[in-house]
């Protein structure tokens, strides 16, 4: 009896005021760092294992957060399907013994949790939508989804959001057409959601920033990072820095096969919170908490229209250059040799500058650097400038145009070495002693004006985190000039750094063609390794679509 007036208290208290721990102008906000469980058991102890680790860390949260989101494909797999019902009022807590609804026992005891803890919960799972008396059925007789489902303080769901981009995953079906996710929260705060490989393209992602005009988003992922420009944190702090929105980004935590990365961001303030696991071959089970400010960042303006202790109040993470991570395994840039770049000669203290141009975009590098403190140590990487516009492929049909200009890090002379991190030496070398230091670095790009684009600084340590707002500066400016139609943008180090393997800005052209019949320029503009390039690419696709299959049937 004591148990259900409980929970019946909790229940009203989510219903009439909320309970959560949002005051003055922040909210506090968890995003999940997870380990599936992937083997060593059924489909059934795998749910298990992954559930009760879930219910852990809502536990862990102790109450403080008013939202909390779980990463994509860690929780139950194509063996252990649930229904998602459509958003409403009706709560999916209590459990029920013999539900006739296809809501699986395991999204209720949820549910039950969001009213225990008192905080909203963003889960991604693998839902089944019966359709067996519609014409356009599959022969299964149900529709699979990869869907984010939102249960807030009360266990009812208050948002739900099918897959749209679906990436190594043709076994899942799509809506008819792209479903724009939006839920509004107790503590005044309204939300976007998206999975995933969605953060590629115009629909939905980033459309719920420009159209919608949402200023807090949330992505559950489990992104396979590539270098030197796409590794997981450094795209999702590039990306919330673009658009100047708060991102809650939960990573499914695999570093073996390349997947991790988990942050919370505050827009052009950079990170709050962030987790990379590089520095193992196993994944972790980690909940990052971090204050959110609650106000809308998309106008650099309202920045200043702030209380000033608001702005003192705002904890962010640490600058992270190193140590150095090794042992993510990672993708690599395909077509690095259509790029038209430059080998930095290795001048001690000397001001460097380089022009490269190709296709519509050329950018100025200038550079200063100091030699490593041990003259006979080899530097442990070469740097290139670079400069690339081309159509990039992901899956048979989803393509964007990248432009891009940046100073990347090699394993040696070669550009078939940019983008793969050195091995870790036997023994660490002391601090400094074969590392390039760039004491001045900036890079200026005139980039082609388009109705749909997104342009990002694209940084990287070798502690495989982004820089952070601190480290670096960044202009824009738009041509008055229609005819010229470019916008010049200018990215700066701010202070010395040691510890880079990428620097650079990065512009997504979305609904763009290049023209594939226009050639490359500079050192290495195209030919048979590029292609080569591509089908090492492509085994290493492989390789995830094995990994994505083991964790939709068995784990996760």
């Amino acid at each position: 009896m004591r148990g259900k007036c409980l929970l019946l208290l909790q229940l009203l208290c989510a219903a009439v005021v909320g309970c959560g721990a949002a005051t003055g102008g922040y909210y506090t906000a968890g995003v999940v760092e997870f380990r599936p469980a992937v083997s060593g058991g059924s489909s059934e102890q795998l749910l298990e294992e992954n559930l009760a680790a879930y219910l852990e860390l809502i536990e862990a949260a102790n109450g403080t957060a008013d939202i909390l989101i779980f990463p994509e494909g860690t929780l139950n797999s194509q063996l252990q399907l649930t229904a998602v019902p459509a958003p409403s009022r009706r709560s999916l807590c209590p459990i029920v013994v013999a539900p006739v609804d296809g809501v699986a026992t395991f999204l209720r005891q949820l549910a039950c949790a969001a009213v225990a803890a008192q905080s909203y919960l963003v889960l991604n799972v693998k839902e089944r939508e019966r359709c067996d008396r519609e014409a356009d059925c599959p022969a299964r007789g149900y529709r699979l989804y990869n869907t984010n489902v939102v249960l807030d303080r009360s266990g009812a769901v208050v948002s739900r959001y099918r897959k749209w981009n679906l990436y190594l995953e043709p076994q899942l079906n799509r809506t008819k057409e792209p479903e724009y996710a939006i839920f509004e929260t107790d503590f005044n705060v309204t939300f976007g959601h998206f999975i995933c490989f969605d953060m590629l393209f115009y629909t939905p992602a980033q459309e719920l920033v420009e159209r919608y005009s949402i200023q807090h988003l949330i992505v559950t992922k489990m992104f396979n990072s590539e270098l030197p420009f796409l590794t997981a944190s450094q795209f999702q702090q590039g990306w919330a820095w673009a658009n100047n929105v708060n991102l809650l980004a939960a990573g499914a935590s695999l570093p073996h096969g390349g997947i991790s990365g988990s942050g919370i961001y505050a827009g052009r303030r950079g990170a709050l919170v962030r987790r990379m696991v590089g520095d193992t071959h196993v994944g972790q089970r980690q909940l990052l908490l971090a204050r959110v400010p609650r106000y809308s960042q998309s106008l650099q303006e309202h920045e200043s229209e702030q209380e000033p202790e608001a702005e003192l109040e705002l904890e962010l993470d640490e600058e992270r250059a190193g140590p150095a991570q090794r042992q993510l395994v990672m993708l690599q840039q395909p077509q690095l040799e259509d790029f038209a770049s430059w080998l930095v000669p290795l001048l001690n203290g000397s001001r460097q500058h380089r022009r490269l141009c190709q296709q519509d975009l050329c950018c100025d590098f200038e550079l200063q650097l100091e030699l490593p403190s041990d003259a006979t140590q080899q530097p442990e990487y070469s740097y290139r400038a670079g400069v690339f516009v081309g159509q990039r492929r992901y899956e048979e049909e989803q393509y964007s145009v990248v432009r891009l200009c940046g100073l990347f890090a090699c394993r040696n002379e070669s550009i078939l070495s940019c983008g793969q991190l050195a091995a870790a030496p036997a023994e660490e070398p002391a601090a400094g002693s074969r590392s390039i230091t760039f004491s001045w670095l900036r890079i200026r790009g005139e980039f082609v004006r388009r109705q749909r684009r997104l342009l990002m600084p694209s940084t990287l340590s070798a502690a495989l985190y982004a820089l952070q707002a601190t480290e670096f500066e960044w202009a824009w400016q738009d041509d008055t000039d229609i005819e010229t139609a470019s916008t010049h943008v200018e990215l700066g180090l701010s202070k010395s750094h040691s510890e880079l393997l990428t620097f650079g800005i990065y512009g997504n052209y979305f609904d763009e063609f290049a023209d594939d019949d226009k050639p490359g320029g500079g050192e290495g503009g195209g030919g048979d390794g590029a292609r080569g390039m591509v089908v090492a690419k492509r085994g290493q696709q492989l390789l995830m679509v094995l990994l994505m299959l083991l964790l939709s049937y068995h784990g996760g």
